[in-house]
């Protein structure tokens, strides 16, 4: 079910709980280094799990160089297998609808602010 690649050449912005610019829709359930059985990177050190929420792979798990954010050794592997495009889709979507509703909860103490500075 797993499947190897390599981090450094996707283009994919490796890290904990980011994807470019946006953070996990929800939090981990588990400590990335809390997994059984062990996954060891090139550089012989444990490999971090953690979850993708990009738009090709959202809420698939993989391991991934615990120094892949400075480049790393470059390996990856897929934990998981990949997702249908109906779940994929549904996840996207889910994911979108979280971080909406976060924006709108950050925003709403800012205009509340605004009108008392103003009235």
């Amino acid at each position: 079910m797993s499947s190897s690649g390599s981090a450094a050449s996707s283009g994919r912005g490796w890290g904990r709980s980011t994807v470019g610019e946006r953070r996990s829709p929800v939090p981990y359930r588990e400590d990335p280094m809390e997994y059984q059985p062990v996954k060891y990177c090139l550089c012989g050190v444990k490999a971090p799990r953690w979850i993708s929420w990009s738009p090709r792979n959202p809420g698939r798990r993989y391991h991934a160089c615990v120094d892949a954010l400075i480049g790393g050794c470059g390996y990856m592997e897929w934990h998981d297998g990949r997702t249908t495009p109906f779940l994929r889709q549904l996840l996207l979507d889910l994911c979108n609808a979280v971080w909406a509703a976060r924006s709108q909860v950050n925003v709403a103490p800012m205009e509340a602010q605004s009108r008392n500075m103003e009235g």
